[in-house]
């Protein structure tokens, strides 16, 4: 099988629609299948990334705890937003997992250098 580099773009907050979840689910069975995943978390999907979330109380699985798995599929090239983050007030100690924060230059070059990219 080639391997293929697929980037998947989260926009959706955690809790507003199954989106979120689904994108990342997406993102476990690509890399279960050995494809090089790369996620960008832009706009509100940056609050995917924060940690203490407890989607129990909404009566659903916690956004964070799947997020937190990406690295246990090889899912290692995780990315946020610089922008969207301080937008919302947010540092990488609020964060379930270390991200590399990046400018908009450098999500247009992430981007460019994709096989394929997936909107949640």
């Amino acid at each position: 099988m080639d391997t293929r580099r697929i980037l998947l773009l989260l926009r959706q907050p955690p809790y507003g629609s199954s989106h979120a979840l689904e994108a990342l689910e997406t993102a476990l069975v690509a890399g279960v299948f050995e494809q090089q995943v790369s996620v960008l978390f832009q706009g509100d999907g940056v609050w995917q990334l924060v940690d203490d979330q407890d989607g129990a109380a909404l009566g659903r699985r916690t956004v964070g705890k799947v997020v937190k798995a990406l690295p246990q599929y090889d899912i290692t090239a995780l990315f946020a937003c610089a922008e969207a983050l301080a937008a919302r007030g947010l540092t990488a100690a609020d964060l379930v997992l270390e991200v590399g924060m990046i400018d908009a230059a450098a999500q247009q070059a992430l981007i460019a250098d994709q096989d394929a990219v997936v909107n949640d």
